[in-house]
């Protein structure tokens, strides 16, 4: 891996030296003992988890997805794969509740669509 492919892959480094933080002190911020442990999310060797996402949130007020963007489109890739594949299942139904999971399986995909980055995206 590239040094350029690194840096889309996360944006956490570039925040924390915007800020003039050290390893040390985010990860003191973020509840880590560790300096490591923010090293291994920056370098792309560790995902944040849902903890260490929404602590950088807090810190530098960016959404997960903006500061970890890969990782939101590796999760939003498989749960869309998922979503197509549920409201396909549930074409037929008739049921109130089978019509409300429809039509919430569909805002799912509307959203995915309009989103930028939703190309190529549903060859389930």
């Amino acid at each position: 891996m590239t040094h350029t492919e690194r840096t889309v892959l996360c944006y956490l480094r570039t925040h924390r030296r915007v800020w003039g933080l050290t390893q040390q002190e985010l990860a003191s911020l973020m509840g880590f003992k560790s300096a490591n442990h923010v090293s291994r999310i920056e370098n792309g060797k560790r995902a944040p988890t849902v903890e260490s996402a929404l602590a950088c949130q807090v810190i530098f007020g960016i959404p997960p997805a903006a500061m970890f963007p890969h990782a939101y489109n590796m999760v939003e890739e498989r749960v869309i794969r998922d979503v197509y594949r549920l409201h396909l299942a549930l074409s037929d139904t008739t049921t109130p509740s089978g019509l409300r999971k429809r039509e919430l399986l569909s805002l799912a995909l509307e959203r995915a669509i309009s989103s930028p980055n939703s190309s190529q995206r549903y060859d389930a």
